[in-house]
């Protein structure tokens, strides 16, 4: 019995010693955000807008650049204070000015709204100091499952330096315009309210 505690107190001792060894995970420099750049008036009936579907690289919280070869990379030192891809949908929900006749609105709230807004993140990312966010935006019929409208967006912004904030900055500046773009987009479809 005693050799038995003994081996076991010497076990525990070294698996101690050995998660004590694993390296700490870096902090980055700075946290960005994705804000909506305008306040659109203008949504005649309420809009769910759901979170945009993308790969998990770019939807995740790394700020991503593409090589000339295709190979993407984290830029150390800067990522997103969130989740990219929840990022923007609420700057698309903040973009539209509050109380008007229609509200864009979060799926979570559980309110039935007589359009939606799904979408799909095809880019955000870094090409050297340009950054681009490619989008599609699909309006829905929530009666009927009906599709009212679809539409490309694309942004670009040119980042003033080769550091990680200015990209980082530059690649904020092209979601947060794609972001306002899809609510303008979301706008011109949806018909007045009878």
């Amino acid at each position: 019995m005693r050799i038995q505690l003994i081996s076991a107190l010497a076990a525990a001792t070294a698996l101690t010693g050995c998660l004590s060894v694993l390296p700490e995970p870096e902090a980055p420099d700075a946290l960005y955000r994705i804000e909506a750049a305008r306040d659109l008036s203008g949504l005649t009936q309420d809009l769910i807008i759901r979170e945009p579907e993308a790969p998990r690289l770019m939807a995740g919280q790394g700020i991503v650049s593409e090589a000339s070869d295709g190979a993407l990379r984290l830029i150390p030192g800067v990522e997103w204070s969130g989740s990219a891809t929840r990022q923007i949908q609420l700057a698309m929900i903040d973009s539209f000015t509050v109380g008007e006749s229609g509200n864009a609105l979060l799926p979570e709230l559980g309110v039935i709204a007589p359009y939606e807004m799904a979408s799909q993140l095809k880019a955000l990312n870094l090409k050297g100091n340009r950054a681009v966010c490619t989008m599609t935006a699909s309006v829905v019929a929530t009666q009927g499952r009906q599709l009212v409208a679809r539409s490309e967006i694309s942004s670009q912004a040119n980042a003033a330096s080769n550091s990680g904030r200015d990209r980082a900055l530059a690649l904020r500046e092209a979601a947060s315009d794609c972001a306002v773009q899809a609510a303008e987009f979301a706008i011109g479809v949806i018909p007045a309210a009878d």
